[in-house]
């Protein structure tokens, strides 16, 4: 594991009960640093901590001190014999001190981007956790008010090194777009889909997440963005209804 001389703090994100998403997620893991950088992991339930802890460590690393609240599932005696094999202080609040828990404020901050998101986009709520993994993805590459990140973002003071933004700079949040599809012979090889932002272990880093016409979701790095005239083409329109 990749050593991380951060403190990180982690709490519970909800979505509300019939907000399910379409992979089955209906909350997330948030793990926030003293720098402001951000990860987080979507789950089916709050009992898979231990799978985003897991995902935590490999993809970004180990850091110095880890705060947890007294839930459970993450003071339980399997998390504290991992933090114990990976070298990472575990740290339990105390009950009612939600306020000394650096994750509660950015989980707000998260929501209201994502509703803006949702909301702008005219996205169903149910892609919401598409949305959120985009949304951390870009906070971490933005320069945040810290004053112990020199004006870095927040990627660069944890890392050491410049973020790339090349898969999140070109396209919008469930904009539309054509992707090339090679299954659908003899029609057209370039289809119209969404696009929901990057997916992590599928395919490269460029790999985006498409919803397509049969409102299945799949990883294709070969998009491009309508043209003002496709934008306004009747046969585009009558595709995207």
């Amino acid at each position: 594991y990749r050593r991380i001389t951060s403190t990180f703090f982690t709490d519970t994100m909800f979505a509300q009960p019939g907000a399910k998403s379409t992979r089955g997620n209906s909350c997330c893991q948030v793990f926030v640093s003293d720098k402001g950088f951000v990860a987080l992991y979507p789950m089916k339930s709050q009992t898979q901590f231990q799978d985003a802890l897991h995902w935590f460590c490999k993809q970004v690393g180990v850091p110095r001190t880890l705060v947890v609240d007294g839930h459970q599932s993450q003071t339980s005696n399997q998390v504290k014999r991992f933090c114990d094999q990976i070298g990472t202080a575990l740290r339990i609040l105390e009950t009612k001190t939600q306020w000394a828990n650096r994750a509660e404020l950015y989980i707000g901050l998260l929501k209201e981007a994502v509703r803006k998101d949702l909301r702008a986009s005219d996205c169903p709520m149910v892609l919401w956790d598409y949305a959120i993994e985009r949304r951390a993805v870009i906070h971490n590459v933005i320069p945040r008010p810290l004053f112990q990140n020199n004006g870095l973002t927040p990627y660069a003071a944890t890392f050491g090194e410049s973020g790339d933004i090349s898969n999140i700079c070109s396209f919008g949040f469930y904009e539309w777009v054509y992707y090339r599809d090679h299954g659908n012979f003899p029609q057209n090889k370039e289809q119209l889909g969404r696009l929901l932002g990057p997916l992590r272990n599928e395919g490269n880093e460029m790999a985006q997440a498409i919803v397509t016409h049969k409102a299945t979701v799949v990883p294709r790095r070969t998009m491009r963005k309508l043209t003002t005239s496709e934008l306004n083409n009747e046969s585009e329109k009558f595709q995207k209804t």
